[in-house]
This record gives structure tokens, C-alpha cells and sequence, in this order.
């Protein structure tokens, strides 16, 4: 694993739920020694945020102004390739010979570029390297995936890549290659905002294809209950406030 990509994911641990809660408790608490008002409330602050973002009500604070920036894609307009972002992998998956697949999220954004490979007969880009330190990379599970699954061709297979920077600037190469510069991006909604910014500072030309849709479901009473899957989201969402943040300030 290239130690970027491990400076990344110990960051993240650290930054997000329920870690960052607990860690805002544990300051808490060394500080009621000296400070007891201070540190009451940080512990306070620390289950509080805790407890909020285990709600799906406090997920979706997070979770909407991020899918809101860009809606369903209403026409493909004059887009010459498909571009679908990797999403992990399940890795040894047994019901599939031991071989690595797509991840849950990873699946439903490989459907979606089939479905508007489809719909326009353009061809697909896929893009993921092995920041996991993989043989395989997520490029090429991906194209088993879409080729045996889902009955749609890959033209290109961006296998190096371990950021989304890295997505945008090794697929743009690949394209301009072949003389393309206009694109539908397929990701999900929430990391939508950060790859659009990205690809298009390539020069590509994007068009949105959001997938994945979570902010849109009515309310119920249980938007107030916790739950492991809000906080799950809720980490996910401020993953991307956190990447958007980031890739200002380095890109």
C-alpha cells in the first residue's frame, strides 16, 4: 500500500465518526483535572455529535448540500465516452471463485454506466488502481464485472490510479488520446461534487451522471432512532467535506 494512500486512511480514522467523537470525549475527560467546566462540556459535545450523526436526520445535514449540487442526468447532450469511478472492492469473494468484486456502492455506479451505455452506445472508461495494494486492480474487476454482469463493453481501463485526483488526470490522458474531451461521469451523488471539480481541471468536458441517490426518501419517525447505517453515511458524507477541503488547498 503506497503510504500516501495509508496517511489517508489513518487521517480518516481519526477525522471521522465515531472516532473523532470519542477522541473529543477522551480530550474531554484529561481535561476535567484542570478544567472541569471545559471538559464536561466536550465530553457533552462528543456524544452529542455522536448521537446526531447516528440519526438520519443528522446524516442528511451533511448528506443533501452534497447531493443537491447535481441532479439526475436529464440528456447525455454531446458526451463521446462514459467514465465510471472505482468504489473498492470486496476482496476473496467465495460465491465468485475467490476472486475480488466491485463493492456494494462500486456495483450500483458499474449499473448505472451500463444502463447509459445502453441508452446512448457510448463507449466506457473505468478507472481504479490497487491502493490497497491489490494484484488486481479495480479497473479490471471492474470490466470483469460489467462484461460478464451487465453485458456492457470497456474500451478503456485506467489501472493506476489510487485518488480521485489520480482518476481525473490519468483517465483525461487516456481520453485525449483517442480525441475525446467530453464525457458523462458516473460516481454517486455525495462524491459527485468533488469529482466534477477534478475531472474538469483537466479540460474535459463534464456532464454529471449521479447515481445513488440517498437524501431522497421520505421522512418517518425513525429518521430520530440511531442506527450503524446513518453513522455509516453520515462518515461517508464528511469524508467528502474533508476531500473537498483537501484538494483545495493541495490542488
Amino acid at each position: 500500500m503506497p503510504f500516501s494512500v495509508l496517511l489517508s486512511a489513518i487521517a480518516s480514522a481519526l477525522l471521522l465518526p465515531p472516532a473523532n467523537s470519542l477522541l473529543l470525549c477522551a480530550a474531554g475527560f484529561l481535561l476535567r483535572q484542570r478544567m472541569r467546566k471545559t471538559g464536561n462540556l466536550m465530553i457533552f459535545l462528543g456524544v452529542a455529535m455522536l448521537l446526531v450523526l447516528s440519526t438520519r436526520l443528522g446524516a442528511m445535514l451533511l448528506v443533501r448540500p452534497l447531493e443537491n449540487q447535481y441532479p439526475p442526468l436529464a440528456a447525455a447532450g454531446d458526451a463521446q465516452a462514459i467514465v465510471i469511478l472505482g468504489a473498492g472492492r470486496m476482496g476473496n469473494a467465495p460465491e465468485y471463485g475467490h476472486d475480488d468484486e466491485a463493492s456494494m456502492i462500486g456495483m450500483k455506479r458499474l449499473q448505472y454506466g451500463a444502463y447509459l451505455q445502453r441508452k446512448t452506445g457510448l463507449p466506457i472508461l473505468v478507472t481504479g488502481g490497487s491502493p490497497d495494494g491489490s494484484p488486481e486492480s479495480e479497473a479490471a474487476l471492474m470490466a470483469r464485472t460489467l462484461r460478464r454482469d451487465l453485458g456492457a463493453e470497456v474500451r478503456w481501463e485506467e489501472k493506476r490510479s489510487n485518488t480521485t485526483y489520480d482518476n481525473a488526470v490519468m483517465s483525461a490522458d487516456m481520453l485525449k488520446q483517442d480525441n475525446i474531451g467530453r464525457i458523462l461521469l458516473v460516481t454517486d451523488a455525495i462524491h459527485m461534487p468533488r469529482s466534477v471539480r477534478v475531472f474538469s481541471s483537466t479540460g474535459l468536458k463534464v456532464t454529471p451522471a449521479p447515481t445513488v441517490f440517498t437524501g431522497t426518501a421520505s421522512s418517518r419517525i425513525t429518521d430520530y432512532f440511531p442506527a450503524a447505517s446513518n453513522l455509516q453515511l453520515s462518515s461517508y458524507a464528511m469524508h467528502e467535506w474533508i476531500g473537498q477541503a483537501w484538494y483545495w488547498v493541495r490542488h
